[in-house]
């Protein structure tokens, strides 16, 4: 074996580009305006927000949008409040670690309903910060901010009614962070879809492994997600005792916790041979 294939593959030993969040609200029930991994904000209090919306069979749905997205209107057919001037936001309910990161980028799709190349100065702007105050963060600078028209023309059936967008997120590497989406500066136009939205990066296997895990809590179930393979869960009563032990194997696993009474537990759960505790309420 020559030296420099053995230097490479020890590199490849040492770091890994991961998959650290993902959300494409396929999840999601349509119409709703609340969502499993974000929180939506009506700045405003104009009685609008970001809802789920399905363009499955709409002419966006030609672009790169697909299923249910992340749907906030200036204008909306059959809607009373129609016009609208909107400020809504969407801003993640829990933050996500990027401790060990580098190279971090994040990604999502940004589209519109419009097809022929009209109404299209809806504004979304995109904010990476410690905080997800909406009213601490308006004063702080947007790492993307642009009207979807000067993105796509969505002038071509629907073809080009959508953008991958493409954000840098190596200053906030080692920190804690939220993201944010926010619709506004606009009035009449048509709409600000988002969707298929990714935080990846490279991170070194051995010591950050377990900063990829993220955990949703349910009424009767525990979802995890990490970038390496979940290897097992325990999850304890307030008096220490053990009341669920798993094997796991996946990225991505449910734990079901339908059987515990109400109350707050401990959940400690491995990744790569790294642990982390965090605490869950069971209504």
């Amino acid at each position: 074996m020559k030296k420099i294939t053995l230097a490479v593959a020890l590199f490849a030993t040492l770091t890994a580009s991961a998959q650290i969040f993902s959300d494409d609200f396929e999840g999601e029930t349509v119409d709703a305006t609340t969502f499993s991994n974000w929180t939506s904000v009506d700045f405003d209090s104009d009685g609008e927000f970001f809802e789920v919306s399905d363009i499955s069979g709409s002419d966006a749905s030609a672009s790169l949008l697909d299923g249910l997205v992340a749907d906030s209107d200036s204008w909306e057919d059959g809607n009373p409040n129609s016009p609208m001037n909107p400020d809504n936001w969407l801003i993640l309910t829990n933050p996500i670690d990027l401790t060990g990161v580098s190279d971090g980028t994040l990604t999502f799709t940004f589209g519109t309903y419009q097809i022929n190349g009209t109404f299209l100065e809806d504004r979304l702007a995109v904010y990476v910060s410690t905080s997800n105050d909406p009213g601490t963060l308006i004063a702080e600078t947007p790492d993307f901010d642009d009207q979807i028209g000067n993105q796509t023309p969505a002038d071509n059936g629907g073809e080009n009614s959508a953008v991958n967008i493409v954000v840098d997120l190596a200053a906030y590497a080692g920190m804690e962070v939220y993201i944010a989406f926010r619709h506004f500066d606009t009035f009449d136009h048509n709409s600000v879809l988002i969707d298929n939205v990714l935080v990846d990066g490279t991170l070194g296997v051995n010591d950050n492994a377990i900063s990829t895990l993220s955990h949703y809590v349910s009424t009767n179930e525990v979802a995890l997600r990490a970038a390496f393979p979940i290897e097992n869960v325990e999850i304890f009563n307030v008096l220490g005792q053990n009341v669920i032990s798993k094997k796991l194997s996946s990225n991505n696993e449910t734990i079901d916790i339908a059987s515990l009474n109400a109350g707050l537990y401990v959940a400690k759960v491995t990744v790569e041979g790294q642990s982390k505790s965090f605490k869950i309420i069971k209504r």
